[in-house]
């Protein structure tokens, strides 16, 4: 298991690498152009943002889910125990 969400880190970081990339090209750009409002006046900027929010769904969303799942099958088995014992 411990090779397994190893693997995921890695994952997770060359996303965050890969997403970088882009979002530093626009900022220098953002600035270079002097754009007032860098998201609304350039289509790459938009890209940009979109693919932040994909990205950032994608890794958080699922992590989030699992935790919420492991929580409540953790639950209902301390209940489910619970009721035996009594």
């Amino acid at each position: 298991m411990h090779h397994y969400a190893s693997q995921l880190v890695d994952l997770l970081l060359v996303l965050v690498a890969a997403w970088m990339v882009p979002a530093t090209i626009f900022i220098i750009y953002a600035y270079f152009a002097r754009l007032k409002n860098p998201v609304s006046e350039s289509v790459f900027g938009r890209v940009v943002i979109i693919s932040l929010f994909i990205i950032t769904t994608s890794i958080w969303l699922p992590i989030i889910l699992t935790a919420i799942v492991l929580s409540l099958i953790g639950h209902l088995w301390f209940r489910f125990r619970g009721r035996l014992r009594k």
